[in-house]
C-alpha cells in the first residue's frame, strides 16, 4: 500500500525538488508521477506518494511542513450482490 504525505508548504516551493529538499523527507522515494498535488492551494496544502514511512514523527520533528501520514488505498467499485 502507498502512503499519502500530507504537507503544507508556505515558506517552501510546491515543486517536487523543493519538497525532496525537506530534511523529513530525506530518503524516502516520492512518486515522480504523482508529483506534489495541491489539495487546497488557498490554505498551502499539498499531499506527495511514497510506498513506506515509519517514522512519521521523527521526521514531522525534521520538518514541520510534514502534517501527517496516511494510507493511500486504492478504490475501486466492487459487484452488486445477486438477488438485489
Amino acid at each position: 500500500m502507498s502512503v499519502m504525505i500530507k504537507l503544507r508548504l508556505r515558506d517552501v516551493g510546491s515543486d517536487l525538488a523543493s519538497v525532496r529538499a525537506l530534511p523529513g523527507l530525506d530518503g524516502l522515494r516520492l512518486d515522480e508521477r504523482f508529483g506534489v498535488v495541491a489539495i487546497n492551494p488557498r490554505e498551502s496544502l499539498y499531499v506527495v506518494r511514497t510506498d513506506k514511512i515509519d517514522d512519521i514523527e521523527r521526521r514531522r520533528e525534521l520538518s514541520p511542513e510534514i502534517l501527517g501520514a496516511y494510507g493511500d488505498v486504492r478504490i475501486s467499485a466492487a459487484e452488486r450482490e445477486r438477488g438485489r
